[in-house]
């Protein structure tokens, strides 16, 4: 999202008329009154194997929040050997072994030391986040953004598109196996989507005017999305495979950043019939918006996490926060106080805790995952060109 959640809007109206290394860097939010979970300590006692293993199980386990690596003593002890493909873990609490796994893998180190703290996460938690990836733009040149892709610790980081227009927007389809995102061209703006193995790029849609915002349903056969095919900025339910389509909305507001509920029934979307930007519900077969109760001014560009609380970027004092919408209270708060920028385009993780998001700072914005539980706060890498509209995918299946 751009600093006024128009801004693509208009360019789209106006069209139709280095790599970076994993950062250490974290940043802590300012206190709250949610921070009320204490992670469990852990402590590793013997991590054994080579360095391509090592070092990113080491920085999965230290980043991914539901436990805190300390030295010395600690509610859980680790013990871990990996290396030509098997990984044996022993998770103690005290003296006593709680879990005992062995994990046999081929080709992907990286991925398997994600699966190894996957384990052990979901072992004590029943959640897992480290094997899934993130994809995100950054403007490589002056006008020309691109998208990319990386691991949840920043690693692995790759280019997915190679154009020499704009790409932004992009979201994951269910399987995590390809990103779709609008793509600038001279004659307006399209949906494309590419593969990541093997690489191969397809365009969704070929409609006259704006096609932008694209949603993926969860089963993967549906798009909401962003659409002036009427003259009129309205969004649409649209069939992945086909011309097929569903208008939602009639009105002369403008509607953006549509999302889908994790049951696929409902839409979340952002309008300003109001007169400011605020988030609305609508039932995926048509009928009446329902406006949801937010924080602040505004309220832009949402995400709604696999248990159903939905995130987004409320306009408080003159800047951006991440606020968080609880439907079972019907209750809408800001979840942490964040330091100076603007803290935009949140992404709920698979484990329906972290969230990835940009904070901008005058011209430069960064990605980072936050901690909706702890308060804290880590820059997802370091990378010359600015980055923005982060998407963070399911767990991958294979």
């Amino acid at each position: 999202m751009k600093k006024s959640w128009l801004m693509l809007v208009v360019c789209c109206l106006l069209a139709l008329a280095g790599l970076g290394l994993p950062a250490a860097e974290v940043i802590e939010i300012s206190k709250s009154s949610q921070r009320t979970f204490a992670a469990p300590t852990l402590s590793i006692r013997n991590l054994e194997g080579d360095k391509a293993f090592c070092e990113p199980f080491y920085r999965y386990l230290a980043t991914c929040g539901w436990f805190r690596v300390v030295k010395g003593q600690s509610d859980y002890v680790l013990d871990v050997k990996g290396g030509d493909g098997s990984i044996a873990m022993q998770l103690s609490f005290g003296s006593n072994p709680v879990l005992r796994k062995n994990i046999t893998y081929s080709g992907n180190v990286r991925r398997a030391a994600a699966r190894a703290v996957d384990e052990l996460i979901a072992d004590r938690f029943r959640q897992r986040l480290c094997d899934s990836q993130l994809v995100f733009t950054a403007e490589t040149k002056r006008g020309l953004k691109e998208v990319f892709v990386c691991d949840t610790d920043g690693g692995n980081l790759r280019k997915v598109t190679s154009f020499s227009t704009t790409c932004v927007e992009p979201s994951w389809m269910p399987d995590g196996k390809s990103v779709v995102y609008t793509r600038y061209s001279l004659s307006g703006t399209d949906l494309c989507e590419t593969m990541l193995d093997p690489w191969r790029t397809r365009r969704l849609t070929s409609f006259p005017g704006m096609n932008v915002g694209a949603s993926v349903h969860p089963s993967g056969d549906f798009l909401a999305m962003i659409m002036s095919i009427d003259r009129q900025v309205e969004l649409y339910v649209k069939a992945l495979n086909s011309r097929e389509r569903r208008r939602l909305t009639r009105s002369r507001a403008v509607e953006a950043s549509p999302c889908w509920h994790p049951n696929g029934q409902t839409i979340c979307y952002v309008s300003d019939r109001s007169g400011r930007p605020g988030l609305y519900r609508i039932n995926a077969n048509g009928g009446t918006a329902e406006r949801i109760p937010t924080v602040g001014s505004e309220a832009v560009t949402p995400s709604w996490s696999p248990d159903g609380k939905l995130a987004y970027a409320a306009r408080i004092g003159g800047s951006y926060k991440l606020a968080v919408y609880d439907p079972v209270g019907g209750s809408s708060g800001v979840i942490a106080n964040l330091p100076a920028g603007d803290w935009e385009a949140p992404s709920w993780a698979p484990d329906s805790r972290h969230l990835a998001a940009s904070r901008r700072v005058g011209k430069h914005s960064e990605i980072y995952i936050v901690d909706s539980k702890t308060g804290v706060a880590r820059k997802l890498l370091n990378f010359k060109y600015s980055q923005s509209s982060p998407d963070w995918s399911p767990i991958r299946r294979d």
